[in-house]
């Protein structure tokens, strides 16, 4: 087994949850998952073995979806073309004692947000990225990391404050 071989082993699930929380859309996704793999692969030989392969992947797959004219990643709403591609959807959720509606709930509303402030927002707190890390990755300040997932929260705490009053 290569080490790129064993890094799509490692790496897969993981860029699998990431990719689907960008983008929403499991079709979507999926492109996302396999441009990442694809460039990660074309570009392996610039990958410094010295640094962390995780975050030079989500930095790959971060670059691909901020870039990306194709994806629906604007959309409001998850979409589902069947009802069995829902329930995929929902098995993939980390195996957790979780209320489902309330995690549809929050996974609409962080689909809601601008991309620049779901990106952060994605990488701090489900990838569990540190902030300097995430400013690396986009090649952004810190400071400007703290700004958008500041905005990203109040957003987030507005939608799912005005969803329940309704």
């Amino acid at each position: 087994m290569t080490d790129f071989e064993r890094y799509v082993a490692e790496y897969s699930r993981e860029l699998t949850r990431f990719c689907i929380k960008l983008c929403g859309d499991v079709h979507d996704a999926e492109d996302l998952f396999q441009d990442t793999w694809a460039r990660a692969l074309d570009k392996f030989d610039q990958y410094d073995q010295s640094s962390s392969f995780k975050s030079w992947l989500f930095t790959i797959c971060a670059n691909l979806f901020r870039n990306s004219k194709k994806l629906k990643y604007n959309s409001s709403k998850a979409v589902f073309s069947s009802k069995e591609e829902k329930e995929k959807f929902l098995n993939s959720i980390p195996d957790q004692e979780t209320d489902v509606d309330a995690y549809l709930d929050l996974h609409a509303a962080i689909l809601s947000l601008p991309k620049k402030h779901r990106l952060v927002l994605v990488l701090y707190y489900f990838r569990e990225f540190s902030q300097s890390e995430i400013a690396r990755m986009l090649d952004i300040p810190e400071g400007t990391v703290k700004s958008r997932l500041n905005t990203a929260k109040k957003l987030l705490k507005r939608r799912l404050y005005d969803e329940e009053t309704q």
